[in-house]
């Protein structure tokens, strides 16, 4: 299937991307739930598919001096087949956060550099940029200040929306507007994929939250603070709270059959729904795993693609 198929067939919400970036109002259409099994990824084929001639991506490791937590942390980007041989083009970016492991190499070793160059090799998708920040195990958000529990006021979630998005765009050729960028991750990288976009609005554009990890106040990491602070970084707090913010968005949201946060999961979805705020809702066979991330990193590339390339003319565009 070329991509500009992929992207007439939306599967779970036509309205999620007719909606657009930017625009506010009520949803016509409620969203609809799906469930698929891992294998419907197709995620066993190699990179090696990909028809001669076509190349592969290339990979590459930076830093820079974070001002916002006073120390130097890493990345890796992920620059599509094409970069550089299109050197006026412009990409967009998915953003792909790690979970509590604290890696930056966590999404590579699921696949997803491999599954990028089969898929964008394959001319199954559009070229994006990939950029997985380091967000060691802090919950990619600001921490509360309070000396009883130890919690010193770290940025992280500053950190993330207003240093490594900016790097980005300086140091490659990006598409700089939010309906280019989207955020994604999973487990703790799934939380802020939710939280990030409420608390730091006007950066992106797309949201892919996978198996969230959503502890309930008590149980959450005591950086998140409690009562109002917890609400302000808690992502079903922050919906309930900023609606209208929420349906700027084009949102995703999986988790597995018996993960252990697939509750609180499922409470973000009928939020959703009850706000009638389009989103793709996939519940999938699995737990909280690397078998069941790594089984579905061919869907999550696919949304990134349909929602970030709406059209032929979108990915890439050329510089002016």
């Amino acid at each position: 299937m070329t991509w500009r198929a992929l992207v007439l067939s939306v599967v779970i919400v036509a309205t999620a991307c007719a909606q657009g970036v930017g625009r506010q109002g009520p949803v016509t259409t409620a969203p609809v739930t799906t469930t698929a099994s891992p294998a419907a990824s197709g995620t066993s084929t190699s990179a090696s598919a990909a028809p001669p001639g076509l190349g592969k991506g290339r990979t590459e490791e930076g830093s820079f001096r974070s001002a916002a937590l006073d120390r130097t942390l890493r990345y890796l980007v992920y620059l599509p087949p094409g970069y550089d041989a299109n050197p006026r083009g412009r990409y967009p970016t998915a953003y792909v956060l790690h979970g509590g492991s604290g890696f930056i190499t966590e999404w590579v070793d699921y696949g997803i550099f491999t599954q990028a160059d089969r898929l964008m090799g394959l001319g199954s998708i559009p070229p994006f940029l990939i950029v997985l920040p380091e967000g060691d195990q802090e919950y990619w958000v600001d921490h509360v200040i309070d000396r009883r529990t130890g919690a010193n006021g770290e940025k992280w979630g500053t950190y993330t929306a207003k240093e490594v998005v900016p790097t980005i765009d300086a140091r490659y050729r990006t598409i700089s507007r939010p309906e280019a960028r989207a955020i994604g991750g999973l487990s703790m990288g799934g939380h802020a994929a939710m939280q990030l976009p409420l608390n730091f609005p006007g950066i992106w554009g797309v949201i892919a939250a996978t198996s969230p990890s959503l502890r309930p106040e008590g149980d959450a990491p005591t950086y998140l603070g409690f009562g109002a602070e917890f609400a302000a970084r808690d992502p079903l707090a922050l919906i309930r709270a900023k609606p209208d913010l929420a349906r700027v968005y084009t949102w995703w949201l999986d988790t597995g059959d018996v993960d252990p946060w697939l509750t609180q999961a499922t409470a973000i979805h009928d939020q959703l729904v009850a706000l009638r705020i389009a989103h793709e809702w996939h519940v999938y066979a699995g737990d909280h795993s690397a078998q069941y991330w790594g089984a579905h990193v061919a869907d999550y590339l696919g949304y990134y693609a349909k929602t970030l390339c709406p059209s032929a003319a979108a990915c890439p565009q050329q510089a002016q």
